[in-house]
Formats: structure tokens, sequence, C-alpha cells
């Protein structure tokens, strides 16, 4: 006879209540997944949300349901009926079904919706504020899979768990090369006269959609966009730092170590965010 259960809390679960139990996310982080912000009814930079998530789908090696045009996906992320007067946070998670083992028996998907409301309309403005530490205790690969959303996220939780021991709101993410890729909650952008860098995704960086926005929208503000490496001294001199994510758009650092920056280049840039939230 052959045996097949899950233990938990002192007792064997039953088929329902072990199914949880074998999602190969849960298993392997075998997963990934798609945070949106949803604004007056709609996902706020839709397509390029879907496109990444298409691309990493297929990276992964993952069937993608025939149903998941980028009209019928949204319908579906959006048939809980969000009320317009409230934004929500949506994550899309989507694993692969195949079973224990690594090689799974099949690359077919199941996927959920976490719904979350969150405090206010559009894009904070004035900016989020947050401080800065630099977390150094692990270091970020390159690799195409350095740029996904995937469920294992260790490295981001270490981070983020390094950040609150130093009472502090974000940490920085190092490459093993020792440059700036970016923290816990998104990616970074440094501001020094008329010039903003970022770091580029070859380096490891993920890549995320309100990065490729203001990448397109700094020369609305007559910047130059680059994509370089920064080292953790450039941080110092810099005028402003942003940490770019879904949900907040643009947060602007206000303290790292014994520097101070400024926020104003930050609020100009989330006001074109939110006013071209749902044009792409």
């Amino acid at each position: 006879m052959t045996l097949d259960f899950v233990w938990h809390d002192g007792r064997q679960l039953n088929d329902d209540e072990s199914a949880p139990f074998y999602r190969r996310s849960h298993l392997y982080g075998d997963g990934l997944f798609e945070t949106v912000r949803v604004h007056n009814g709609k996902i706020c930079f839709w397509e390029s949300h879907y496109f990444r998530l298409m691309s990493s789908m297929r990276i992964l090696r993952m069937d993608i349901p025939l149903t998941w045009s980028p009209e019928e996906l949204s319908s579906e992320i959006l048939s809980f009926d969000p009320d317009p007067k409230i934004d929500y946070r949506v994550r899309l998670s989507v694993w692969r079904n195949g079973g224990i083992g690594y090689a799974p028996v099949n690359s077919s998907i199941d996927w959920s919706l976490h719904v979350m409301s969150i405090d206010g309309l559009g894009y904070p403005n004035p900016v989020k504020s947050q401080t800065l530490a630099l977390f150094q205790e692990h270091k970020k690969s390159k690799g195409l899979l350095s740029n996904l959303k995937m469920s294992q996220s260790a490295l981001y939780v270490l981070t983020a768990k390094f950040a609150k021991e130093q009472n502090v709101d974000d940490a920085i993410l190092l490459s093993e090369d020792n440059r700036v890729l970016e923290t816990s909650r998104g990616n970074v952008f440094v501001l020094s006269g008329n010039d903003i860098l970022t770091p580029p995704l070859d380096d490891g960086v993920l890549r995320g959609v309100i990065r490729e926005q203001v990448l397109k929208s700094s020369k609305a503000l007559g910047l130059n966009v680059k994509e370089g490496r920064i080292s953790p001294f450039d941080l110092l001199s810099a005028k402003e730092i942003w940490i770019t994510n879904a949900i907040n758009g643009i947060m602007a650092v206000s303290h790292y170590r014994k520097s101070t920056f400024e926020s104003n280049i930050a609020n100009e840039m989330q006001n074109i965010l939110l006013a071209s939230c749902h044009s792409y």
C-alpha cells in the first residue's frame, strides 16, 4: 500500500486540508507573482504588468492559459467588482502544478488573488519618505531569473528584516561586486543635477513596472536618464534618491547614513505617473 498524506499540527489532514501543502510554490518556491494597484476601478499600467507576467511565465516554462488575453485576465483580476472610490493592492500569484519532486509532472498552472484596500486615492503625494540602511550580509547574483518577481523571496525577506532591526524603513540590496541594485521594496533611482541613474537589468535588478514608466517619463521633466552602475558612495552625494514600486509609485529617501535628500522632483514625477496610470 502506498501512503501519501500530510501531518500538521499533531494530526493527519484530509485531502482538502492537505491541498495547500502540495502546491509547488509552497514546496519549492516554484511560482511568481504580480502586484498591481487598482485605481478608479482599473489596473494601473496594466499593459506593462501583463507583458511582464507573460514573459516571466515563458522564462519559467509555465503553460499560459489560452483564455489569458490582456482583456480576459484583466476582467478576471477585477471580478471582485472594485469600488472606484477605493484603491486596492492586488497580488496575482501563479504557481506550477506538477506534484512533489523537482521535475514537475506537467507545467499547467493554478493561481489566486489577494485583495487589500489601500488608504488614499492614487499614488501618495507628497511621496512617502524613507530612511535607508545598507544590507551586506547576502548579495544578489546576475542572470535572467534575477529580473523576475518569483515566489522564492528569501533575499528580500532578509533585507526587509535587516532594515527593521536597524530601525529604518528599507535597506539597499547589493550585487556580488558591491553595486547598488534595489531595496526590499523596489527599484532605485539616483538624481544628481539633471541626471537620473538606475542600475541596468543585466546586473540583476528587478524588471519593475514603475521603473519602466520612470525611464519613459524622465525627459518630460528635463532629466537625462541613464542606466549604469551605482556604488554605495554615490548615494551620499545625490540630490534625490527614489525607490519605485507598483503600489506607492515613487518613494523618496530622506536619510541615508549622515546624508539628507530632497524630494521636489520626486513629487513632480509622481504627478506624471498618476496622470498616465491608465494610458498604457
